[in-house]
């Protein structure tokens, strides 16, 4: 049996935002190269998002993916997409 306050939440239902198809710099036709993985992090925990799919165009950068997610850590989970 779980403690977390999150499963026993008086509340009910907890609805959380995601967003499943993301794009980085990694899409070629990504409008600011120059955007660390930091910011990305950074701004998306921000916004409120708790999940992100990348769904980059014609390619899937895994270690760019795997930094999003150890930057990201508990904050926000990061999953490939395609």
């Amino acid at each position: 049996m779980s403690t977390s306050p999150v499963l026993n939440s008086p509340r009910g239902s907890l609805w959380h935002r995601w967003d499943l198809h993301f794009h980085t710099p990694s899409s070629f036709d990504y409008e600011d190269m120059s955007v660390s993985n930091e910011q990305i992090i950074d701004r998306l925990v921000a916004e409120g998002l708790r999940v992100v799919a990348i769904t980059d165009h014609h390619v899937i950068d895994v270690e760019r993916i795997r930094q999003l997610q150890q930057l990201g850590a508990d904050r926000l989970t990061i999953l490939p997409g395609i």
